[in-house]
């Protein structure tokens, strides 16, 4: 993992195949704790980092720092496991690989997933929370064609259309 002052993040490629700079806003999410802040980096991140099934190493490279900052912060929003799920699934597609040198360190932060969903079991989950938390665990568990059933299924049509089919 590369540490956010690292000048490289300067270099790497987001969703739209152009650099992005993902260590900025990295950097706000680690020092706000305003929720309106924390909703708008987000956005910002969720459109940088993947773009129509396309992600780059600025998207992997910060999955680590996201696992990393939710825990510190203690804060676990379908937001962010959503974000992770969408970036491991979209690894294993038509996606850059992952230099070899970190890849040891992305995925021993995916294996942290279930710690942090483990940390909102005492709360109410929404649709959306929960489509998002089971598909980054199903991601994190190299279960990737589940991840991204699950990941559809925040929507209830989708999820009643499904039913109705079944």
């Amino acid at each position: 993992m590369i540490q956010l002052n690292d000048p490289k993040w300067k270099e790497l490629k987001g969703g739209y195949n152009t650099p992005y700079d993902a260590s900025i806003a990295l950097k706000k999410l680690e020092e706000t704790d305003y929720s309106h802040e924390v909703d708008n980096i987000f956005k910002e991140l969720w459109e940088e980092l993947h773009h129509q099934g396309d992600v780059g190493l600025a998207s992997y490279f910060a999955v680590p720092h996201l696992i990393r900052i939710a825990k510190v912060k203690k804060r676990v929003n379908s937001s962010l496991l959503g974000l992770i799920a969408v970036i491991e699934i979209q690894r294993h597609k038509k996606n850059p690989q992952i230099p070899k040198e970190y890849e040891e360190a992305y995925l021993n932060s995916l294996n942290e997933i279930s710690e942090l969903v483990e940390t909102t079991k005492n709360r109410k989950w929404d649709l959306e929370f929960t489509a998002a938390a089971l598909s980054a665990i199903a991601a994190s568990k190299g279960q990737i064609k589940v991840a991204e059933a699950v990941l559809n299924f925040d929507d209830e049509d989708i999820l009643d259309e499904f039913l109705e089919s079944y």
